[in-house]
């Protein structure tokens, strides 16, 4: 299912009959091939160069091994993913550090030469047209600075080179002396944001930089994808709750990240733990492809293992920067189409959502919304570009006849920049950023505002929500946090106190449960600005 903006041209395609020769039908100056293997193009019809054949392939960028602290060897994980979960692709992303696994200390179990090795198995198993396996490494720990899936570089990142959470080694020095497979920057996937350990004020080493433009000068360059769905890793059948709120303040920060849905398999299930899938838009099944595709963000996150999904806006596929020529004029509706093929599922019922906003805004809001019967085309014209620098994506809610049964997936954003080839401008650069992470244990409890912006932030009227049972602090003083600062609010009966630590109340009471409670950031004005896991 899809939601799509008013910028977003969106085709939805019916699954083809068998078929003697290629087909073709005209949706709203769109040309849709429909091809006798069941694959389909789209192709503006006009003069622009066409976009070529796009197909959808399914995989998992983010799975491990025994050479990590998973199950089996790389050759078990492909034929598994291959043969059993049927998918196109699939990544075999091995921890880097010790404490999770053996190619810290045995480099030859990712680059050796024998047969058994990482990249030596990942070669072998590639075969065009029928099945892409990429090697990399997923670099961190979770308590300082979370995880990241580094794809497709020849060496491992050494803890003696890269200490665990050193992002700022790893951007400045660590990729740039060491580019893939193909000789081109490293390709970056930011893994399970919004975790309780990982605050967002250390989140992908921003803590490690002066400031937020110059972490996001180095990490976005790599960074082009984001996990929005994960798990279910160890055990189950069901991921972890999307981090739909992350994706959209990593959008508003000025990231330039695609939402990816992944199983970070521990166990011999590789792409067959659950039905998440990380769609992806190519030509055709090759390695050269499949990279192409990520780095461009050409990929959708999807909770549907067949639902294919392509989107498009102004004739130009989702994930696309807008930049020169190509910026649309201010005040002009969007193009937006995405076309939806189910085949299990081709009287399903469709919600499409397409959110907007500007970077450095609040969250972004949905600013259209329409309804789709079936397989087929949904065209949305009544989203319009409001001039600066914009990003919008869509979001699909896909349900049968009896809206019982939900899917989600989530498409690559489009960017609008009024700078051609430059960074994202931060619109209304002193709008403060800021994080709220929970540190909930026996002896005390604290809630931590952080200023991850570049701008000092007075906290004055500001308002944290514990969202269980309602529970509301202000700050009624001036308090100013400067960047990479932080104030504390303490509960319970251990609270302690402290420079800009301040208590809930004047009890001893608990606020938060240890077994989860959500908590809210409001600005004085209400507006959500952080939110914890």
């Amino acid at each position: 299912m899809s939601r799509v903006f008013a910028l977003l041209s969106i085709v939805i395609l019916i699954p083809l009959a068998a078929a003697a020769q290629q087909r073709a039908t005209r949706e709203d100056g769109v040309i849709v091939l429909l091809h006798p293997d069941g694959r389909w193009t789209l192709a503006p019809d006009d003069d622009d160069p066409p976009l070529g054949d796009v197909r959808v392939f399914f995989g998992n960028l983010h799975s491990h091994t025994d050479y990590s602290d998973g199950s089996g060897i790389p050759a078990d994980a492909y034929a598994h993913a291959r043969d059993v979960a049927k998918l196109d692709f699939l990544a075999v992303t091995e921890h880097n550090h010790a404490q999770a696994g053996a190619i810290a200390t045995n480099h030859a179990l990712y680059n050796g030469a024998q047969p058994a090795s990482l990249i030596s198995t990942a070669a072998r198993f590639n075969a065009d047209g029928e099945f892409v396996a990429l090697y990399g490494q997923e670099f961190s720990t979770i308590s300082s600075g979370n995880h990241a899936n580094v794809l497709e570089v020849r060496d491992v990142i050494a803890t003696s080179a890269v200490p665990n959470g050193a992002w700022d080694v790893l951007l400045n020095t660590w990729l740039p002396a060491h580019p893939d497979s193909e000789g081109k920057p490293a390709l970056i996937l930011l893994n399970h944001p919004a975790t309780n350990d990982s605050p967002n004020a250390k989140e992908y080493g921003i803590a490690k930089f002066a400031n937020a433009s110059a972490w996001r000068s180095r990490l976005d360059p790599h960074a082009e994808l984001i996990n929005i769905v994960n798990g279910p890793s160890h055990e189950g059948t069901v991921p972890g709750k999307p981090s739909e709120n992350e994706f959209l303040r990593y959008l508003n920060i000025g990231l330039h990240v695609a939402p990816t849905a992944d199983q970070d398999n521990h166990l011999r299930n590789w792409g067959s733990a659950a039905q998440t899938r990380t769609g992806l838009w190519a030509p055709s099944l090759t390695k050269a492809n499949v990279l192409a595709a990520l780095r461009e963000r050409r990929v959708y996150a999807s909770e549907d293992a067949n639902l294919r999904i392509i989107g498009t806006v102004n004739g130009k596929l989702m994930g696309t920067r807008f930049t020169g020529a190509d910026v649309p004029v201010s005040g002009s509706a969007l193009d937006i189409r995405v076309s939806f093929a189910d085949p299990n599922e081709p009287n399903a019922r469709y919600v499409v959502d397409v959110y907007g906003d500007r970077v450095g805004g609040l969250v972004a809001d949905v600013v259209a919304q329409h309804t789709h019967e079936g397989n087929g085309t949904l065209t949305i014209s009544d989203v319009s570009y409001g001039g600066g620098d914009q990003y919008f994506f869509v979001k699909v809610t896909q349900t049968d006849q009896d809206s019982e049964l939900r899917d989600r997936a989530w498409l690559a954003p489009v960017w609008i920049e009024r700078a051609a080839g430059g960074p994202m401008a931060l619109a209304a650069a002193a709008e403060p950023l800021v994080s709220l992470a929970l540190d909930v244990n026996p002896a005390r409890e604290e809630a931590i505002v952080t200023n991850i912006g570049d701008a000092t932030v007075n906290l004055r009227g500001w308002t944290i929500v514990s969202t269980v049972d309602n529970q509301r602090f202000t700050f009624r003083n001036n308090l100013t946090i400067a960047p990479r600062e932080s104030a504390i609010v303490t509960s319970g009966s251990n609270a302690r106190s402290g420079l800009r630590v301040l208590r809930w109340d004047d009890t001893n009471d608990f606020i938060w449960l240890n077994d989860g409670d959500p908590g809210l950031l409001l600005d004085p004005d209400g507006a959500v600005r952080a939110e914890s896991p």
